[in-house]
């Protein structure tokens, strides 16, 4: 019988959550269990009350828990063990404690169902064991720190930054990143807050490498900690320097390219304070010579050997305090600056630039000599932003190009207004053939005593609408550098065809109309299908045709070009090379070439018969072209003596204002008309006009 204030407690213990059983320490039989208690054995506490503890447990369970109540009777102090239960609700944890209370011979059994915080403490071993697997899994390095105390690492971070393990945990993280970085890295710190920003961190022996680091908070064995992931950028950073670089720079000769010369323009000009800077656009003279003859190869050595010349050129001024800086915009093209340019300066610099094209270009194997035109434009004279500069220097180099090359202009107003004129003229191009703004006039070529008709060159005028009658000499050029020329050709052969059906409708049988091409004609693929398609459409036959080229058109060893000109012969086409003497071309070239007609140009007959030179160099070229079979006609014969002595020399065909001035069409027609009445145009030839077998 238990003494009342004891009942009473028990009784108390009805009402708390614990499971409470109280035992006699010596028989270890049951004289008080709550309900709790009982219901762990799935029991009531009447079934309890009474028996021992062993059969209560039952044998298995009390061979593990005999030996824990014995040994708190035989200590008399707590003995606490767990044991784990499964029963309908499942697995639980129990945790037991046996307290013995010797005075009144008692053991206390209290036990407590701690299944929820075992799943907590299994949940954070089996969370800890995973982290502990990502992070050595992890390629990334992991650092996990309090208060910037470091508290372990792994180890890709390990290798990444080339520390052992006991250098870099107890540490702070302040020794493994640059002094420049302590600020920042405190703040993050003190801010607590989830970021992830670019730094650097100090490699062992490598000094500073680029990282990311991505902070956030974690709770780590009950502790709340900042893990630290550490990603090597460096990479990445290689990857996007690579790409700018192949953004800003040209990728031929790894200079700056266009997009950086205009960052490094407006970066001059809005320097503070304001300094002066000169723009030098520098244009190679002979590439495309070299690109057709050596090939594309050929024409890329030159342009990396310009470019190295060039940079060690500037790199050479910078080693003298003179702020130069060079770059390729393109294709034969090269850009400039030199800072705070006095004018003996720039000019001693305009002279070593071109002094570095004196030494020779090894080539293919072949010693090549090339020149450079070169315009300058200075800030902020000739303009006070980088388009307007880059377009004046522009202009200037083409001034140059157009005096002769391998010389130097200075950008003035008067370049400034031709290079407004040229762009007015271009885009007026544009739109001149829909608006029927061209016309073709025709000038006879004669015999020498002016009485047969042998052709008529049909030469270009543009009645523009504003400026009046252009002479070609005033737009072909820029038709040929913007691309235009092609449907301006194809509209002066079609018209012209057309008229020549309108001469032997007049009773001209032999009607021939000479054709000047351009070069953009000549290189282009189709260009021989459509000459044939021409006159197709126009149903004249071959031999009504004349089609001129000139001498730098054949200056190539190509032979798609002799193979173009070959085929168009087959078709009955005459070939002649017009202006002969003027490009510079080997007499031997003649020979190789389809060729029925040479046409002297107006400069040599200009100086006849008083030249000696002149005269030496008609003589030779008549003699040249009788013994090749080519016939033979002299331009520009304004005069009488002009032509008495071109006949002494045994020149036959002429074309000049002696015989007549180039007519429109309708006026064309009807001097045809009157010539048409004399009995001798159709009458055999006396000119030679024989192919060549």
């Amino acid at each position: 019988m238990l003494e009342a204030d004891v009942r009473d407690l028990l009784q108390l213990a009805e009402s708390v959550p614990a499971m409470l059983a109280v035992f006699d320490a010596t028989s270890l039989r049951c004289v008080y269990t709550n309900t709790r208690y009982a219901q762990l054995g799935q029991q009531t506490p009447a079934q309890i009350v009474g028996r021992t503890l062993a059969d209560i447990l039952g044998p298995d369970v009390s061979a593990m828990v005999l030996p824990h109540a014995h040994r708190a009777i035989a200590t008399n102090l707590p003995v606490n063990y767990t044991r784990t239960i499964n029963d309908s609700t499942g697995l639980r944890h129990i945790e037991v404690s046996f307290v013995p209370v010797k005075e009144s011979s008692r053991l206390y059994v209290l036990a407590n169902d701690i299944s929820k915080h075992r799943l907590a403490e299994q949940a954070l071993e089996q969370s800890m064991s995973r982290l502990h697997k990502f992070m050595a899994a992890s390629e990334e390095g992991i650092a996990f720190h309090i208060d910037g105390m470091i508290t372990d690492v792994n180890q890709a971070l390990l290798r990444m930054l080339g520390y052992a393990n006991d250098e870099m945990v107890g540490h702070s993280t302040l020794e493994f990143v640059p002094e420049s970085e302590h600020e920042r890295v405190k703040l993050v710190i003190a801010a607590g807050d989830e970021i992830a920003y670019e730094s650097s961190a100090l490699h062992k022996t490598r000094g500073a490498i680029p990282v990311e680091f991505i902070v956030r908070d974690i709770l780590w064995a009950g502790v709340k900690q900042r893990m630290v992931i550490v990603r090597d950028i460096s990479e990445r950073k290689a990857t996007l320097e690579r790409i700018r670089f192949l953004a800003l720079n040209d990728s031929l000769s790894g200079l700056p390219n266009r997009a950086a010369l205009d960052e490094h323009l407006r970066a001059l000009i809005n320097a503070k304070p304001l300094a002066g800077f000169a723009v030098l656009f520098l244009d190679v003279d002979q590439l495309k010579r070299i690109n057709d003859s050596l090939g594309h190869a050929a024409g890329d050595s030159l342009l990396k050997e310009t470019a190295d010349r060039l940079a060690r050129l500037c790199a050479a001024e910078n080693a003298l305090d003179q702020d130069a800086w060079l770059s390729r915009i393109g294709g034969d093209e090269f850009v400039l600056t030199l800072r705070n340019p006095e004018e003996t300066t720039l000019e001693s610099f305009v002279s070593r630039i071109e002094a570095s094209f004196d030494a020779p270009f090894f080539l293919s194997g072949r010693k090549i000599k090339a020149s450079a035109s070169i315009g300058v434009a200075v800030f902020p004279e000739d303009g006070d932003d980088s388009n307007q500069l880059l377009k004046n220097a522009d202009a200037a180099m083409y001034a140059a190009k157009a005096s002769g090359r391998r010389t130097v202009r200075y950008f003035d107003q008067a370049l400034a207004r031709a290079a407004d004129a040229m762009l007015e003229i271009e885009q007026d191009l544009a739109s001149a053939i829909q608006t029927s703004q061209f016309e073709l006039f025709y000038q006879p070529i004669m015999s020498s005593d002016g009485r047969e008709l042998i052709s008529a060159e049909a030469l270009l005028r543009w009645n523009h609408p504003h400026r009046g009658l252009i002479m070609p000499n005033e737009f072909i050029h820029i038709a040929e550098e913007s691309n235009l020329f092609l449907p301006i050709g194809q509209w002066v052969l079609e018209h012209a065809l057309r008229e020549v059906k309108e001469w032997k409708a007049l009773g001209w049988e032999h009607a021939r109309v000479a054709v000047n091409l351009s070069n953009n004609e000549v290189r282009a693929d189709d260009f021989v299908t459509e000459i044939i398609a021409s006159l197709s459409r126009a149903a004249v036959a071959g031999e009504h045709l004349e089609l001129e080229l000139t001498e730098r058109m054949l200056m190539s060893q190509d032979h798609v070009i002799r193979d173009s000109l070959l085929r168009l012969q087959h078709e009955g086409i005459k070939l002649s090379i017009d202006d002969f003497g003027t490009g510079y071309s080997s007499l031997s070239r003649l020979s190789a070439l389809p060729i029925d007609t040479l046409k002297i140009d107006q400069s040599f007959v200009a100086e006849l018969p008083d030249s000696h030179t002149a005269l030496a160099i008609v003589t030779a070229l008549l003699q040249l072209c009788r013994g090749l079979s080519i016939d033979v006609v002299a331009e520009g014969v304004e005069r009488a003596d002009q032509r008495d002595c071109l006949q002494l020399l045994g020149c036959d065909a002429m074309q000049g204002f002696l015989f007549s001035r180039p007519m429109k069409a309708s006026d064309f027609k009807r001097w045809l008309c009157e010539l048409l009445s004399d009995d001798d145009l159709n009458q055999p030839r006396i000119v030679r006009h024989r192919r060549r077998t």
